[in-house]
């Protein structure tokens, strides 16, 4: 499993792929195909959508990213290559996996040209953040005729599920259980939502389990992480994807699922570039490529990043 990176002399000769690059998985050339069974793969019709992750569209201009404008001028950038796209590759809408930072990002609500499905992110952790959220997104944040901070959605025969990781005080160590992720019992619901009758799922939310379960900086808490990836081994959603490390997009495989570890579409560390994942969903699977939006000065197009392998 690996990522392939442009060069940048390669963007320079070929305009049309400039700020593009495939990820392969299993020696596929042109995209990471996720393998199912095609009888599960070919119950939805197919569509595409997008995954971008950590706005932070309250941030002003980076050092050396001055060009590229602030957090809200870099989620626009987002829409500006989603319309580029050639029609074949249009979407039906856009998944953002939270840090959104509402005071930049409701404004822009009126400008987005597609529908947008979020999820609240540590950034999104007060009580009125939360009903903020709900508020921009009553058709998305409510359960059983209520409103929640998770929610789920069936779109041409898939099962979207957005579980809320984020809990009270804005620390960067996510939980399925907090006083202010709303209503209580997301586990009992999780586990109910991946084991709906649909026969493809895909999950998206903020913070990412620990792929170990070890106790770590950035992610769920130990119990919360190793009682996630027990449950998506048992289950087999199709794919999840994670925002908030800030880092190169990296996927890994557990179980029967395929999981994205998004970069930011508006900074990462280390200088790595910005971007969002693009995602065929087909009769034999997933297909997903990343579409990189710019990058910082000086910055290596790839992040730093070489094959991807497993975190220490």
């Amino acid at each position: 499993m690996g990522l392939t990176t442009e060069r940048p002399d390669d963007l320079l000769r070929c305009p049309m792929r400039r700020r593009e690059f495939l990820s392969t998985v299993g020696g596929a050339a042109m995209a990471a195909a996720i393998g199912h069974p095609a009888s599960a793969a070919g119950t939805a019709d197919p569509f595409c959508f997008c995954v971008a992750a950590d706005p932070h569209c309250n941030d002003g201009p980076g050092k050396g990213m001055e060009d590229l404008g602030t957090g809200a001028d870099r989620l626009m950038r987002v829409f500006e290559h989603i319309g580029a796209l050639p029609a074949a590759d249009r979407l039906d809408f856009l998944i953002i996996a939270g840090d959104l930072h509402l005071k930049g990002f409701l404004p822009l609500l009126p400008r987005f040209p597609l529908p947008v499905h979020v999820t609240a992110g540590n950034h999104e952790s007060s009580v009125e953040d939360r009903k903020a959220l709900r508020a921009a997104f009553p058709q998305d944040f409510v359960h059983d005729g209520k409103p929640a901070d998770y929610y789920s959605f069936v779109h041409k025969g898939v099962r979207f599920v957005s579980a809320c990781t984020a809990g009270l005080g804005g620390e960067h160590i996510g939980t399925f259980t907090s006083e202010n992720i709303q209503p209580r019992g997301q586990c009992e619901w999780l586990e109910g939502e991946l084991s709906a009758p649909e026969a493809r799922k895909v999950l998206f939310t903020h913070i990412p389990a620990e792929r170990d379960g070890a106790d770590r900086e950035m992610h769920l808490g130990r119990n919360d992480s190793r009682w996630f990836n027990d449950l998506v081994r048992r289950t087999r959603p199709e794919a999840a994807f994670f925002g908030h490390l800030h880092q190169p997009t990296a996927p890994y495989r557990l179980g029967g699922t395929e999981v994205w570890q998004v970069r930011s579409c508006c900074w990462n560390f280390n200088g790595a570039p910005i971007g969002f994942l693009h995602v065929r969903v087909g009769p034999s699977g997933l297909a997903v490529r990343e579409i990189i939006t710019g990058a910082p000065l000086k910055s290596d197009p790839g992040g730093g990043s070489g094959p991807v392998s497993k975190q220490g």
